[in-house]
C-alpha cells in the first residue's frame, strides 16, 4: 500500500500493560461507577492489554486496516502471555469472525492471526468457531447503534465441538460489547461451560458520577 511502518516493537516501545475491571474490561477509576454495575455480561471474565488510547489504538488500527502481520503478531504474542496460566483446564481460543467480505477487501483475518499467536503465547487451542454475516462493521457506527447488532449475525460451524469446553473469545477492541455478547450467546447455546473474552484494548466509555 506504500505505507513504511516501524518495527512492532518500535512503535510498542511506550506501551504498559494495564489491566482493567476483571469483569467488564474497563478501567477502574475512582468515584465513578463500573459498567458492569448496571448490566447483565454474557461472560464470566475479561482480559485486556490495556485502555484503547496510544501507542496501542495506532497500532491495533494499522494492524487491522494496513495488514501490518508483524504488529498483529506481536499484540496476539502478548495477549497470549496475558492470560496464561489465568485460564481453567479444557480452554479453547475462539476469534470472533469476520464476515468474509470484509476479509476479501481488507486482505487479512486480523483476529484469527491475533488468535494463532496468543495459542503459540499461552499454550491455550485454537479454533474457528464461528460464523459471521455481512453486517455493517461496528467501528462504522455510533455506540447507541452498536446495540443493534442482530443476534442472527452470527452463528456457529457445523460441529463446532465445544460442548463443555471453556471458551476465551478473542477480539481486537471492546467498546459496547455487543460483538461479544452475540458472540457469546452462541457459545452458550453449543453447551459450553464458561466464556471469558481477550481483548487487545477497551474503549474508554462515558461514566456516571459516583452518588453521594
Amino acid at each position: 500500500m506504500g505505507l513504511v511502518l516501524p518495527r512492532p516493537t518500535v512503535a510498542m516501545q511506550d506501551f504498559v500493560q494495564q489491566d482493567g475491571c476483571s469483569w467488564c474490561g474497563e478501567t477502574v477509576r475512582e468515584h465513578t461507577t463500573c459498567p458492569c454495575a448496571e448490566r447483565r455480561l454474557k461472560w464470566n471474565r475479561a482480559f485486556r492489554l490495556g485502555a484503547y488510547q496510544e501507542p496501542l489504538s495506532s497500532s491495533i488500527v494499522r494492524g487491522k486496516y494496513s495488514a501490518w502481520v508483524e504488529m498483529l503478531t506481536l499484540l496476539g504474542q502478548q495477549l497470549g502471555n496475558r492470560i496464561r496460566g489465568c485460564v481453567p483446564p479444557h480452554s479453547l481460543l475462539v476469534p470472533v469472525p469476520m464476515p468474509l467480505m470484509r476479509r476479501f477487501f481488507r486482505r487479512i483475518d486480523h483476529t484469527h492471526i491475533i488468535a494463532v499467536h496468543a495459542s503459540i503465547a499461552s499454550g491455550i487451542p485454537t479454533r474457528k468457531v464461528l460464523i459471521r454475516k455481512n453486517t455493517v462493521p461496528q467501528a462504522a457506527k455510533t455506540a447507541s447503534g452498536r446495540g443493534a447488532l442482530p443476534s442472527t449475525a452470527m452463528r456457529l460451524r457445523p460441529w463446532p465441538r465445544i460442548k463443555d469446553k471453556n471458551i476465551i473469545l478473542i477480539d481486537d477492541v471492546l467498546t459496547t460489547g455487543k460483538t461479544l455478547e452475540v458472540a457469546a450467546n452462541k457459545l452458550w447455546q453449543g453447551g459450553v461451560s464458561s466464556v471469558q473474552v481477550a481483548v487487545l484494548a477497551a474503549t474508554e466509555m462515558p461514566r456516571k458520577g459516583k452518588k453521594n
